[in-house]
């Protein structure tokens, strides 16, 4: 009987969270509906379904461009993230000698070090390199981030067994054929993970286009959003409306893909 009424507490408990979570992306895809009279009033549902708040977004050349750029810098962050993480990983999970196990605590070590306390370094060196205002700039600092992916890809690795490894050797495969055709395909669930973790922290970051992004014309969707706000004043229903097109692809790629990213994060979390 005990056990009944603790795993009841614990469902009660996860949907009290789950609605908690919910409730502000709810009203969010509400609002962009709404008229402005019918938010300021803080009506629960639209009295109809406005679409010209949508409208208003599409006839912009900031969504668009915002979008783009977002698009591209993420996508090129992700590319050179994970090429990095995975070569990085595999022979921190194969080899057993002391240096590699110190090569890789310097990487979990940067962990530690808050992202704000790079700011005024990383600046400089931007500054320096002539990669200011430039989404290649932009790219290399996200795809620079690699503690968690080398943690998540070495973690995956040791728990694929050596001796699949072993016998694709045995076949004849050297050492590049057996990482790429044997275990490059076994990590598609790590890979799902790390991807999802990247678009999700790219695409919502606000801090770091602010820096480093001045030009309007190679803003970010987070940077896009604030301008909007900025040039609509108190068109909220237009920029509700914004902030659904932006919440709808991150939201969709964590549906879609939420079984791989679960088995990645349990798979990738239980060696270190």
């Amino acid at each position: 009987m005990k056990i009944k009424i603790g795993r009841i507490l614990q469902y009660i408990y996860i949907y009290v969270l789950c609605i908690i979570v919910l409730l502000p992306v709810l009203n969010i895809f509400l609002s962009a509906f709404k008229k402005n009279v019918e938010i300021n009033r803080s009506a629960i549902f639209p009295s109809a379904l406005l679409f010209e708040n949508f409208t208003a977004v599409l006839k912009s050349d900031i969504f668009y461009s915002g979008m783009l750029n977002t698009i591209i810098i993420t996508g090129g962050a992700l590319i050179l993230s994970v090429m990095i993480c995975t070569m990085a990983a595999y022979p921190l999970a194969r080899n057993r000698q002391v240096i590699y196990t110190i090569v890789y605590f310097i990487f979990l070590s940067a962990m530690m070090i808050p992202s704000v306390a790079n700011m005024v370094p990383l600046f400089s060196l931007m500054r320096q390199l002539g990669l200011l205002n430039s989404r290649i700039g932009m790219i290399l600092l996200y795809a620079s981030n690699v503690s968690m992916g080398i943690l998540l890809f070495t973690s995956f690795m040791k728990n694929i067994p050596i001796e699949i490894e072993k016998a694709a050797e045995i076949d004849g495969c050297n050492y590049f054929q057996t990482f790429w055709h044997i275990t490059l395909p076994l990590m598609k669930p790590v890979w799902i993970s790390y991807i999802m973790i990247q678009i999700l922290g790219i695409w919502n970051d606000f801090l770091l286009p602010q820096l480093f992004l001045s030009e309007r014309s190679k803003q970010t969707i987070t940077l896009a959003v604030f301008t909007f706000r900025n040039e609509r004043g108190s068109d909220w229903g237009a920029i509700f409306a914004l902030m659904s097109l932006v919440v709808i692809v991150p939201m969709v790629l964590f549906i879609v893909n939420q079984k791989y990213f679960l088995k990645g994060m349990v798979a990738g979390g239980i060696k270190t």
